[in-house]
């Protein structure tokens, strides 16, 4: 049985200039007692294609789904609180995860309060408040 991937969203958060990812995935069928489960694996992990240290892929996995992966550049993601997430809605049996990559050192230096900034937007969602300690 093959889960619904609705959409990934392309972002930039505008007070740090980190590009974000976010990604929902619906699992229609999933049973009540069953939580979506990610995981991150290195390019080398993988065996359907030629190892490339450029890359890295996002695993989604919820039974009985086959798990769907994603190839994604081979950034460092950013941990911290507000950048990275997920949200597991029982009720439209939606599971969403974000995260923002590391900026890449010497990349966005300066002052980014600049009045020639550039805006992008406003920030992406943050966690629903359920998930906020």
């Amino acid at each position: 049985m093959n889960a619904i991937f609705r959409c990934i969203h392309k972002n930039l958060l505008f007070y740090t200039k980190q590009q974000s990812l976010l990604f929902q995935i619906d699992y229609p069928e999933i049973s009540d007692n069953i939580v979506p489960k990610h995981r991150f694996m290195s390019g080398f992990e993988q065996h359907v294609e030629a190892p490339d240290r450029r890359w890295q892929y996002l695993l989604f996995a919820a039974e009985p789904y086959e798990t769907i992966s994603f190839k994604i550049p081979s950034r460092e993601v950013d941990k911290s609180e507000g950048k990275f997430w997920t949200y597991y809605n029982t009720e439209t049996k939606q599971f969403f995860l974000q995260f923002a990559f590391k900026l890449e050192s010497n990349k966005y230096s300066g002052d980014h309060s600049s009045s020639n900034a550039r805006s992008y937007g406003p920030p992406p969602p943050a966690p629903p408040s359920s998930l906020r300690g």
